[in-house]
């Protein structure tokens, strides 16, 4: 719920940021369009609507999307000054304003000089700000009352970690619940520095845990942070370091502050890009289309499994996503409606390796689950996960609470740093591999992720699909 929350007022700030330049773009063009004859909003609507304009203008706000995107103004601010803000958006907004001189030039259009850029920039960076402005203090307002809440958790020694937790807890507009506080204090020695990452690793397992504090005297800094770092970062936990002095040699690492402490942002994996943009827009787009042209195979279907067996036509499970959020996966039914009370009569018949269950021959499945599961087509209904942003079309397949619990190999855990898919590496390379190939291959998607690998996976998927030969 909280990180669907999360995305709402990610959503709500986009708009607003495309209205926003829109409305001004506009006003600004009534001055100068045609010589400056356009008086008011009637004439300028009048104006000739042609295809070239309409994809100047769409052409031009997708301009300013990727702008905003790649200075990071999508990112989480709540511990940066709004100075910081105001400089990433002061430059994106330079580059977009000045993308228009040679669409201008191409297009012949008179009207971009450079009163009309210099009047444009002011006007959207105003108007930007002040919406950016009001969008904290509602942000700021809603973490107050408890939305928009992340789940932290604090290490650190008797040095530098006191008031820290206070501190977080009493400002309550940063929007951090503090779940756990794991003491450092004592000896620099091995054997205290792997009980305090033990503590970690048990947290990380245990909870859902967005972020982690690491606030330890200079002694310490250097040596047990780095191991702190690498456990989070199994898992794409992001690592913030009180310190007073920080190596900003760690990973993908940002200086914010909290109470008047410089706080060093560390983060896992690879720094958001345009790249990763274009991902959820192929993941929206698709997985929307996806529906559409699979809606009569989910009607048919739908009435089959009604016709088939007794209990209803979609399956609904919890399963664990990126950060370790749990959300709802939605499955047509393929086994008997009882299925998930007599798994653990079966659990003895278990011929999987590993944390994950499989049976070849699962009594539970039904005469027609066994051919919707072969085809594959009782995971089209994912397409909605992919369109709530909870799965991607790509990416590790999200496993099982059963199965999660039972995961005992530390590095396994970095499959949950990014958004589980509906199709991934290992299912289109064999039909049922051993789980650590399947971590592995996991393992092979996370470090090399691109969009030439997702569409690749994507591509080889279809051929699977038809032929029933992917791994089930």
């Amino acid at each position: 719920m909280a990180e669907a929350r999360r995305r709402l007022l990610i959503v709500l700030l986009k708009m607003g940021d495309v209205a926003s330049v829109a409305l001004v773009f506009a006003a600004v063009l009534i001055g100068f369009v045609q010589g400056g004859t356009l008086t008011g909003w009637r004439e300028f609507l009048e104006l000739r609507v042609s295809l070239l304009n309409v994809v100047f203008g769409l052409g031009h706000i997708g301009v300013w999307y990727l702008a905003l995107v790649g200075f990071g103004l999508y990112r989480s601010y709540r511990l940066s000054p709004s100075a910081r803000e105001l400089k990433d958006l002061a430059m994106a907004s330079a580059v977009a304003v000045v993308s228009l001189v040679p669409a201008a030039i191409y297009l012949d259009y008179a009207f971009v000089t450079g009163q009309f850029l210099a009047i444009y920039y002011v006007a959207v960076l105003g108007l930007l700000a002040t919406e950016r402005r009001v969008f904290r203090a509602l942000a700021r307002r809603l973490r107050s009352r408890g939305f928009n809440i992340k789940n932290v958790v604090i290490i650190g020694d008797d040095d530098s970690a006191l008031g820290l937790p206070a501190e977080l807890i009493k400002r309550e507009e940063l929007g951090y619940r503090v779940i756990r506080v794991i003491d450092a204090a004592g000896p620099n020695d091995p054997i205290s520095q792997a009980r305090s990452v033990t503590e970690l690793e048990e947290t990380l397992d245990g909870d859902s845990v967005d972020e982690v504090f690491v606030a330890l005297s200079l002694e310490k800094a250097h040596t047990l942070v780095r191991r702190l770092i690498a456990t989070c970062e199994e898992q794409g936990v992001i690592v913030r370091v009180v310190a007073d002095v920080a190596d900003l040699g760690w990973g993908h690492a940002m200086l914010d502050e909290v109470g008047g402490r410089p706080v060093v942002s560390v983060f896992s994996g690879q720094p958001f890009t345009i790249q990763h943009v274009v991902k959820r827009a192929i993941d929206l787009v698709g997985a929307a289309a996806g529906l559409v042209l699979v809606s009569p195979i989910l009607l048919i279907a739908a009435l089959a499994i009604r016709l088939d067996s007794a209990g209803p036509v979609f399956y609904v499970q919890e399963r664990i996503g990126q950060n370790r959020r749990r959300f709802k996966i939605y499955k047509l039914r393929t086994m008997v409606a009882d299925a998930a009370t007599r798994q653990s009569d079966l659990e003895a018949l278990n011929e999987a390796d590993g944390p994950v269950f499989k049976i070849a021959d699962d009594p539970r499945v039904t005469r027609l689950g066994w051919w919707l599961r072969r085809f594959s087509i009782d995971e089209l209904p994912q397409f909605v996960n992919v369109v709530k942003g909870d799965m991607s079309l790509v990416g590790p397949r999200p496993l099982p609470l059963r199965d999660v619990e039972r995961i005992d190999v530390r590095w396994h855990n970095r499959r949950f740093s990014v958004k589980p898919g509906i199709t991934c590496l290992w299912q289109v390379r064999a039909r049922v591999p051993l789980f650590a190939e399947w971590v592995k291959a996991d393992m092979e998607y996370i470090d090399n992720w691109s969009l030439k690998l997702d569409m690749r996976i994507l591509l080889a998927t279809i051929p699977a699909v038809i032929l029933g030969s992917g791994a089930h």
